[in-house]
């Protein structure tokens, strides 16, 4: 082992306090998790059918913790990539690469559809704010605020970012919920009660399959996550298995730090995604309006003030415009990393080695915003229409990424697998993944 690499290890931190300070790619997925998803999908589903898919959007948001998991887990070890991870797949190969990883690369650029229409609604939100300027005009305003963001390309900028919008916005939502109690539209225990009854209403499957592909830590932010491991420093901490007792200690305890990274980022997107679907199935369902539209919005913004009242509008826009904002800058820096990698793994010369990979990563991150930007423009009254298409192309990545880090994980050498309670609770999200995925797009296609 190198002197670099010696140099390079780091002891894992001890104690609650320890572990808290050295997460960060959790919070950062967090970003993206706390968005669309929870602020236009769960709230739509919630005004649809009330309390009823209270069950699923919780299921929705624990069951891809597992999957997180061992993405981390197997980034700690090898020092991987998504893509790295999923080209050692066996099976058939295509330009050099696994077929698994050319399907969940090609699932993952698929949910661009939900992007497009994140930008979509973020302009929308602008515009009802401050129509001085079009619709369109405020789109252009948005991705150049996000290329200047960007540009820099620096991981700890980034994290501070997110961590204050998810916090901030989390803050107050959570808050409206608390005071909402005090009002007409206040959730009572048969409410809540309604919500297990392990209902699939069929006027919502369609919504339903978006929920599960866009709350909680969904395909995309799982395929983000070995990339902010890995510039967060944890392989680097832990070092090449040399068999040592010291390296078992830095394993075991920096495992520690992913778990507890990976479980605040789920406990996070569980809170804020029930807060979201309670307030959106007492305030919106029962006046009976369906948010879609470039005004969308404009239109949740009801959960705030039918219920504290109109001077609440503007703090709700301010953090809606956080948290979709927030979702678009996560999703267009990891996006760059991972075009980015996947072309140097097809041997584009503009992508081999560090330097050009960064160069070319840095270029995606801003061209894929343009291409969304291009189809907004184009498209323009429908962006709510593009974030149900990209939630449920979001879903069917969930397939091939779990069975994928399964197989992975078994093939481990018996000290480095992972425990037979992770291993069950991997094969339970995949059961759970695969039949709800199975039954509601039954009850899509025959309503």
């Amino acid at each position: 082992m190198s002197a670099i690499d010696e140099a390079n290890h780091r002891p894992a931190p001890t104690g609650a306090l320890g572990l808290l300070r050295n997460i960060g790619p959790g919070v950062v997925v967090s970003g993206s998790v706390v968005g669309s998803g929870e602020l236009l999908v769960t709230t739509r589903m919630g005004a649809e059918v009330g309390f009823v898919f209270l069950w699923g959007v919780i299921i929705a948001s624990l069951v891809k913790f597992f999957i997180q998991l061992e993405l981390g887990r197997q980034c700690i070890l090898h020092d991987d990539t998504t893509i790295d991870a999923l080209d050692r797949m066996p099976g058939p190969r295509w330009g050099g690469t696994s077929w698994v990883a050319w399907i969940c690369v090609i699932g993952y650029f698929s949910v661009f559809l939900a992007l497009i229409g994140i930008l979509g609604s973020v302009a929308g939100l602008v515009h009802s704010v401050a129509p001085f300027l079009g619709y369109r005009m405020w789109a252009v305003v948005v991705l150049v605020l996000m290329s200047l963001l960007l540009w820099r390309g620096l991981y700890e900028d980034l994290e501070k970012m997110v961590t204050i919008l998810v916090a901030a916005f989390s803050v107050i939502v959570i808050g409206s919920l608390l005071v909402l109690q005090g009002t007409d539209y206040a959730i009572s225990a048969t409410d809540l009660v309604s919500g297990f009854g392990f209902a699939l209403p069929a006027d919502g499957a369609f919504v339903a399959l978006a929920v599960m592909g866009s709350v909680g830590a969904t395909g995309v932010e799982l395929f983000m996550y070995p990339y902010w491991v890995r510039e967060k420093g944890y392989p680097r901490f832990v070092g090449r298995d040399d068999g040592s007792d010291g390296w078992r200690r830095r394993y075991r305890g920096w495992m520690r730090v992913l778990m507890m990274d990976a479980g605040v980022c789920t406990a996070i997107a569980l809170v804020i995604t029930c807060a979201y679907y309670l307030l959106g199935a007492s305030v919106l369902s029962r006046l009976n309006v369906i948010p879609q539209g470039p005004a969308i919005v404009d239109q949740v913004s009801l959960i705030f003030t039918e219920t504290l009242g109109p001077a609440w509008k503007g703090l709700f826009m301010v953090g809606a415009f956080c948290t979709l904002f927030s979702t678009l800058l996560v999703f267009a820096a990891s996006s760059g990393r991972i075009g980015a990698d996947f072309l140097q793994r097809l041997k584009l010369p503009g992508a081999q080695g560090d330097d050009g990979r960064r160069r070319l990563g840095r270029i995606l991150q801003i061209a894929f915003p343009v291409f969304w930007l291009v189809v907004i423009l184009m498209q323009p009254n429908t962006p709510f229409l593009f974030v149900l298409l990209g939630a449920n192309a979001n879903n069917l990545l969930l397939i091939p990424m779990a069975y994928s880090v399964l197989h992975l994980a078994m093939r481990e050498v018996q000290a480095r697998r992972m425990s037979l309670g992770v291993e069950l609770g991997l094969m339970l999200t995949i059961w759970v993944i695969i039949n709800f995925t199975a039954v509601n797009l039954y009850l899509t296609w025959t309503s």
